[in-house]
């Protein structure tokens, strides 16, 4: 009776596993059958959560300096130096590679660049 019960106890572990295995590995579709694309990441959640301690809640600075305003556009005009100096880090700002993903990365860069 032991080794049935070990047996059951295996093959739920084993289901278990197949069954986590499969929800993550499955590109969810939509109704007519392709693959959903991608949901675009949020600057705005993105500054939220990862500038905002250092560049203030509305961009208008702190610890860092202001990006609200047109700020950031008259202090790094190309986008790709900004994407570069986010990801790298410059002076007193950390490298954020690794942290935030390139989606991410460019997600805050236009959010601070067109909203802020």
């Amino acid at each position: 009776m032991k080794r049935f019960v070990d047996i059951v106890q295996y093959l739920v572990i084993a289901g278990t596993a197949v069954f986590l295995l499969a929800l993550f590995v499955n590109e969810p579709a939509t109704p007519d059958g392709t693959a959903a694309s991608p949901v675009a990441t949020d600057g705005a959640a993105v500054f939220a959560e990862s500038c905002a301690s250092c560049h203030g809640a509305d961009g208008a600075g702190g610890f860092g300096p202001a990006l609200a305003g047109g700020a950031v556009v008259a202090a790094v005009p190309d986008p790709a130096e900004q994407v570069a100096v986010i990801t790298d880090g410059r002076g007193g700002m950390p490298s954020f590679e690794g942290q935030l993903s390139p989606e991410e990365i460019q997600a805050v860069t236009d959010y601070t660049r067109d909203d802020l």
